[in-house]
């Protein structure tokens, strides 16, 4: 005769049962089980669930070949990001998905497309601000004037993405005016230039609130893919974060004080031109020996130059919109190569010159 624990046979058959029910069975399970293993970054999980959810054919098919297309472009897999997005496109018109698929586009270097994608998202969804950061970068790497527009309504609808999309613009900058060849003006010298270093302002700091950080980095255009779905100007499906955002709380007393180092730059130059100078667009460019990163500083300067007059170009650089490594500083500053570069100019009747930039 054999004797059995009882206690212990009805532990292993809940541990059984429990065990089985954890295994997805239907579509659902599986698109459920994906959005898990997406937030732990187990990608090749996720896009394993995501195409077992699509071939039971489970509901809200959009979002899960939206959600694999995502996985997918996190693995390197581009192409095949683009095709899950353009799927979940023909599913349902959501403004996050033309979005997302535009800012892949624009990785690809397909301008064109990308900015019809940003301008249908946009269209859907006319207080999507992410949306029109993107769009500006697009426009800003198109050469387009009216990425600045696009800059001010993204932060007039959501301030918080200012630092992010100003940061990525001004990187594009500098590199379309690194690139370029200069034209000189005829109508104005430079007489003279330099740029300093002095301690910042010294700040209250009043207590940071709960910001939302994105763990996505930075693509090489300087576009973000992806954001928050369930943010104010974001509709998104309930309970679903692509990003698996995290929120980061940067505690500071309100005698909190800060000090960095600004970067104050200075340029004179002198109108030997008929038309008074109403405006000065300038780069201050330093350009290394050895090799390291070169760096151009684009400034513009409101100003009142009448013609034979000379007068001083002034702006800065805070210490905390730098971020760059191997900034130039006093302690390196022989290492790099001054000159300044002006990139156009607006006359007081309304005329303007502009270097041609050829790249």
């Amino acid at each position: 005769m054999h004797y059995f624990n009882l206690p212990l046979i009805v532990l292993l058959l809940l541990t059984a049962c429990t065990a089985q029910a954890q295994q997805p069975v239907s579509a659902d399970d599986f698109s459920q089980r994906g959005i898990s293993r997406f937030e732990k970054n187990d990608l090749e999980g996720a896009i394993a669930d995501f195409t077992k959810a699509i071939e039971l054919h489970g509901s809200q098919l959009e979002f899960c070949f939206y959600f694999r297309g995502i996985a997918l472009y996190r693995r390197g897999r581009l192409d095949e990001a683009i095709a899950d997005l353009s799927k979940a496109i023909t599913l349902k018109q959501h403004p996050r998905f033309y979005a997302d698929r535009g800012n892949l586009l624009a990785q690809k270097g397909d301008f064109d497309s990308a900015l019809a994608d940003l301008n249908r998202a946009v269209e859907i969804e006319p207080k999507f601000a992410k949306a029109y950061g993107d769009r500006g970068i697009v426009r800003l790497m198109r050469g387009e004037d009216a990425a600045e527009m696009d800059f001010k309504k993204c932060f007039e609808l959501d301030k918080t993405l200012e630092p992010q999309v100003t940061a990525a613009a001004n990187h594009i900058k500098q590199q379309i005016v690194l690139r370029a060849e200069h034209q000189k003006p005829a109508d104005v010298e430079i007489a003279k230039f330099s740029w300093t270093e002095t301690p910042s302002r010294v700040l209250n700091v009043a207590p940071s609130p709960v910001v939302p950080a994105s763990t996505t980095p930075l693509s090489q255009t300087g576009l973000r893919v992806l954001g928050d779905p369930n943010a104010k100007d974001q509709p998104g499906p309930p309970n679903l974060d692509p990003l698996g955002t995290s929120m980061t709380t940067v505690p500071h007393r309100s005698d909190t004080r800060i000090r960095g180092v600004d970067y104050k730059f200075t340029a004179s130059i002198k109108n030997t031109g008929s038309k008074t100078i109403a405006a000065v667009q300038w780069a201050y460019f330093l350009v290394p020996e050895a090799p390291l990163e070169a760096f151009a500083y684009v400034f513009t300067t409101k100003i009142n130059i009448g013609p034979s007059k000379e007068k001083n170009l002034r702006d800065e650089v805070p210490w905390n919109a730098t971020g760059q490594r191997n900034t130039p500083a006093a302690h390196n500053r022989a290492l790099f190569k001054e000159r300044v570069v002006i990139l156009r100019l607006d006359y007081a009747d309304g005329s303007y010159w502009k270097s041609s930039g050829r790249q």
